[in-house]
Order: structure tokens, then C-alpha cells, then sequence
């Protein structure tokens, strides 16, 4: 009976500085490819989209979970603009970047630029029912001392 081999743990070093290879070398369009998958696998990953089923239909809730009873870690204020057609998110101040793939020296930028800002997008999107664009205004990595951005419902 042939025995199976034993698979290697994962080594974080290594993806991280694949991930830091690929900000420094690669087009815009590949970064933004690569990145913006990683952001929609990290949200999946993490069940968020099971998460945010409580809140659909009733996005006053979840508004109240930041606002109100300040239960979010990153969000400080979440509110609508006066047409609603913008959620403007105000980020708590950080000491350091929510991603476990920031934690290196020089972390990639298109964490940012990308990936975050899928995972926003897919976050918001389904808690809106609705197709969102997000931009980034604000970042730790970026050199802010905050995370926020503009959520453009479409």
C-alpha cells in the first residue's frame, strides 16, 4: 500500500513575498486581476457573505451596529450621503493593517488599491442588494492612520 505524502504547511513568508513580487513587477491590469481575487476569495473565505445575510433588507441595522453600538473593530461612522447614492465609511485609527499579508516590511500597495477595495465591494454589495464602487480615500498602508473610503451605490 502506497502511503500518501504529507502535505507542507502553508508558509506565509512565501506567499507574502510572492504577493510583494507581483505589486513591484506586474501591469496594473495583472495586479488588479490578481488582487481583486484575492479580496473576493478572503471574503468568501471568511463566510462573510453567510455574515452579512442578517442584515439584508434591514441595512439600518447594521448602520446601528457601527454607529450606535460601535460593535465593528474597523468602522467608526457609517452614514449615507443626503441622496443616499454614497455610503461614506469612516475607518477607526489603526496601528497596523487589518491583513494578515501586510504584516512584512514594504507590504504591497495593490492591498489597497485592490484587494480591499474587492472585498468592500463585495461587502457592500450584497448588504445594499445593489452593485457598488468603492474608493479608498484613506489607508494605514497608503500612510493614513485610518481606513475609509466611499461607497458609490450604482
Amino acid at each position: 500500500m502506497k502511503q500518501q505524502p504529507i502535505p507542507q504547511e502553508m508558509n506565509q513568508e512565501q506567499v507574502k513575498n510572492t504577493l510583494k513580487f507581483i505589486d513591484a513587477s506586474e501591469s496594473e491590469s495583472v495586479k488588479n486581476s490578481i488582487f481583486s481575487q484575492l479580496g473576493h476569495e478572503c471574503f468568501y473565505a471568511r463566510k462573510l457573505d453567510e455574515w452579512i445575510q442578517q442584515y439584508r433588507g434591514d441595512v439600518q441595522a447594521f448602520l446601528d451596529r457601527v454607529n450606535i453600538q460601535q460593535a465593528s473593530k474597523y468602522l467608526e461612522r457609517l452614514e449615507f450621503s443626503e441622496d443616499r447614492a454614497i455610503l461614506i465609511l469612516t475607518g477607526k485609527k489603526v496601528q497596523g493593517c487589518a491583513c494578515a499579508f501586510a504584516d512584512c516590511s514594504q507590504p504591497p500597495q495593490s492591498l489597497c488599491h485592490y484587494c480591499c477595495k474587492s472585498f468592500q465591494q463585495e461587502l457592500f454589495g450584497m448588504l445594499l442588494g445593489q452593485k457598488v464602487e468603492v474608493t479608498i480615500t484613506e489607508s494605514y498602508l497608503l500612510g493614513g492612520e485610518r481606513c475609509s473610503t466611499i461607497i458609490h451605490i450604482i
